[in-house]
């Protein structure tokens, strides 16, 4: 009560000024209004209607050229995009740039000649310039030789006429892509490499109008011996060819032809540009050819012709030839004495503790070894085997280019003798021969070699050093291949590998199909004439298929493609182009196959190289695998591992296997069909029973190696082939046999490792000691 007395006794004293400020404030609301109207009523008229539609004028002393002012009255409602401007471009840089090719060569043939002067022609010019095309005067005709190259006809008979049909195809399709132009007739032959170098030390800004005059004063050249046009003379000229046509009334084309072009440019014929001389020479048809090669008549000064004309056939056109290129080998070779001969004087100025130089002369020197493990061996051979040419083998027959290389060694040596010593030494036989491979400069030989004195007859030993240097490093063009191919891998599996084809089949989940890469698997089971097949309970590749129907639904999401195909056997592996037959009734043609082994590891780094190394109608490839050793001997002191390990105690690389292979199937049957005389082709299980089949030493690798492919033989450290024990099939051919056995004794181990385990099992004399017979 005492609280409540005090607040009423408080407020009681407050309520008037309460009172007053609510009056004020609603005074205050009422009153505002009439005010403001109040104002603007006693407001000049030009004032309210200046605030109403036009902005109050701004005197120039107020305006401050440093602020910012806004117009938003044509501000657009959405933000305008720029238009995309696309500028197109070309496909290559070279065309933007203007980057032409340096030379074109036109030949004038006919369809009587093409097949002769044209071949000739084709194989001793093309490699030396970047297009040539011959144009045919006459009926457009089909050319199917490869030795003769583009061939353009024309329907036009008038021969008068041929230089300008040829000027105006080229007007439409190569004027703008080379730099310099050279026409002839196909009875000239032309030096490319002398021809080439002429127009690579002329400017192409320069007119050029090349070529040997018609007469003294003649403004003309004469087109048998060749004429060079560049690019801005050969442009100027083809714009006007109507008038050229109707002024062709002279018979000789190289009247017409330089009438054409002095019309076009006023440029005259000249036979030297820039320091560059145009040098041609002219055979008659009374002279002897072949007899004045023969006996070097022809004139000192012709090595420096560009083309010799008035060729009267195909023979004449090689005999130049190769008299012009053994005259540029005598050249090259007179040259590099010279070049050898000043460094050997200058290496008299080298320092003290510098090498000097090495023989031969300007041949990088031999390779010095920094320890024992570099030293590079030599190999003992004759004319018939090599002695101990690796760690693996003793002796090996010389055959194929290994025997034509110690032929070719001999003959080249034997040549060098009776030059150096004017025939009087008379080769009778080679007593021991070496040689070895370095890396830095090529091979090595040293031959004793005896020989008989002509004179005396006295039998006399020579020990002479021979030398192949390494040529320069050529890349060679092939066709373009992708990483993306997808691989067709064919495993061949016997009844005796079931246990192995089951890891096989989780190697290849794991490593392609859980990762999606673009492989198939096909699986062809081997029956044995007694092996339960289809249809039976007890089917010996039974449990084989159950993991693969399971693998095929459990990744069906991923694409995953694997499948079998069965075929009946007697009993023997069937060679692998019998088991390629049977399947590719069930493959496409483009199909790129990969012959596995249910032994090898899968890794998706082999079946990528797989991809670029095998190129259709150009290669296929046979990897080197490397094959793992006999674990009771390879891992006697170690753990075995679950994959193999690429260790030289471990394995070694089975240059003997060819049973890995890749290639495109479409290669395959083609190189099958042309052996069909020769081996039928293997259509049903019915045919394995031909005995004539297992009789053959002869397989993939072979039938590739007849065929014109390319065969790519390389290491591959990516297959990797676990250790099995190989039986040897004592039905089948003795040498096939013989092979068998090797291998199998090669893949066992090491020979220390081997030796050891022989060692071991005398000193014990027991067998309980080692499981010999687990090996042998």
């Amino acid at each position: 009560m005492r609280i409540l007395n005090r607040v009423k006794f408080y407020f009681s004293h407050q309520i008037p000024l309460i009172i007053g400020c609510c009056i004020g404030i609603t005074l205050s609301l009422i009153l505002i209004p009439v005010l403001e109207e109040h104002c603007f009523s006693h407001a000049p008229n030009e004032i309210i209607s200046g605030m109403r539609t036009e902005p109050p004028e701004i005197l120039p002393v107020t305006v401050d050229e440093y602020v910012p002012v806004l117009n938003l009255n044509n501000k657009p409602k959405k933000a305008l995009r720029a238009e995309k401007i696309q500028v197109p471009r070309a496909r290559y840089y070279s065309t933007e740039l203007g980057i032409r090719e340096k030379l074109f060569v036109g030949i004038l043939s006919t369809p009587d000649s093409i097949l002769t002067f044209g071949s000739a022609l084709n194989r001793t010019l093309s490699k030396h310039v970047n297009k040539i095309i011959f144009f045919l005067e006459g009926a457009e005709l089909e050319i199917s030789e490869s030795s003769v190259g583009s061939v353009v006809g024309f329907p036009d008979k008038r021969e008068i006429l041929a230089p300008f049909n040829m000027l105006q195809y080229i007007a439409e399709n190569f004027i703008d892509e080379y730099d310099f132009f050279f026409f002839t007739k196909d009875t000239t032959h032309i030096r490319g490499k002398n021809l080439f170098d002429l127009v690579s030390h002329i400017s192409i800004t320069q007119n050029v109008h090349l070529g040997e005059p018609l007469d003294v004063d003649s403004l003309y050249c004469t087109l048998d011996a060749g004429i060079l046009l560049s690019h801005s003379v050969l442009s100027k000229t083809v714009r006007d060819l109507e008038w050229c046509i109707q002024h062709t009334f002279s018979q000789s084309n190289s009247n017409n032809f330089g009438r054409c072009i002095l019309h076009g440019t006023d440029q005259p014929c000249v036979s030297s540009v820039q320091g560059q001389s145009f040098i041609s020479h002219h055979v008659s048809k009374f002279d002897s050819l072949e007899s004045s090669i023969q006996k070097s008549s022809w004139p000192k000064d012709l090595k420096y012709a560009l083309t010799v004309y008035s060729v009267s056939n195909q023979e004449e056109h090689f005999l130049i030839h190769h008299y012009f290129c053994q005259q540029e080998l005598i050249d090259n070779q007179h040259e590099l004495q010279e070049i050898q001969l000043k460094i050997s004087n200058l290496s008299s100025y080298l320092p003290v503790n510098f090498s000097k130089t090495s023989w031969p002369v300007g041949i990088e020197p031999p390779f010095k070894p920094h320890g024992r493990f570099d030293v590079l061996p030599w190999v003992y051979f004759n004319t018939t085997h090599n002695f101990f040419p690796n760690e693996l083998q003793v002796v090996s027959e010389l055959k194929g280019l290994n025997k034509l290389e110690i032929q070719d060694l001999l003959k080249c040596t034997v040549h060098w003798v009776k030059a150096k010593y004017n025939d009087k030494y008379i080769y009778q036989k080679l007593v021991n021969g070496y040689k070895r491979f370095d890396p830095t400069r090529g091979t090595e030989y040293i031959l004793d070699m005896f020989f008989l004195e002509d004179a005396t007859g006295q039998e006399m030993l020579k020990r002479i050093a021979a030398v192949r240097p390494l040529n320069e490093v050529e890349i060679i063009p092939v066709p373009f291949v992708t990483e993306h191919t997808r691989v067709v891998l064919l495993v061949p599996v016997k009844a005796s590998e079931r246990n192995e084809a089951l890891r096989f089949l989780e190697d290849y989940a794991k490593a392609c199909i859980e990762k999606q890469d673009s492989t198939v698997m096909l699986l062809v089971f081997l029956y044995g004439p007694q092996d339960p097949g289809k249809g039976e309970k007890e089917d010996v590749f039974g449990p084989v298929k159950d993991l693969v129907n399971t693998y095929v639904n459990k990744y069906r999401s991923n694409g995953a493609k694997i499948a079998w195909f069965s075929v009946k056997t007697i009993g023997k592996m069937p060679p692998y182009f019998a088991i390629i037959d049977l399947v590719s009734r069930k493959l496409s043609s483009e199909s790129l196959l990969l012959l596995c082994h249910v032994g090898m590891e899968i890794r998706p780094e082999y079946i990528n190289r797989v991809r670029m190394n095998t190129i259709l109608k150009t290669q296929v490839f046979f990897p080197v695998p490397f094959r793992q050793y006999h674990p009771a001997l390879a891992y006697k002191h170690i753990t075995l591992p679950d994959n193999v390990e690429v260790k030289k105690d471990l394995g070694h690389f089975d240059v003997q296997s060819f049973e890995h292979a890749s290639f495109y199937l479409a290669d395959y049957l083609a190189i099958r069909k042309e052996m069909e005389s020769k081996i039928s082709m293997i259509k049903l299980d019915k045919d394995l029973r031909n005995e004539y089949l297992y009789s053959l030493h002869f397989d993939l690798f072979e039938m590739f190696l007849q065929s014109k492919l390319h065969v790519m033989r390389a290491v591959e450290p990516d297959l990797r082939i676990r250790f099995k024990f190989d039986m040897c099939d004592l039905e089948s051919n003795v040498l096939t046999y013989q092979e068998c056995l090797h291998n199998r004794e090669q893949n066992l181990g090491t020979k220390s490792q081997m030796a050891a385990a022989i060692l071991s099992h005398a000193e014990l004399d027991t067998k309980d000691g080692f499981q010999f017979n687990g090996i042998l």
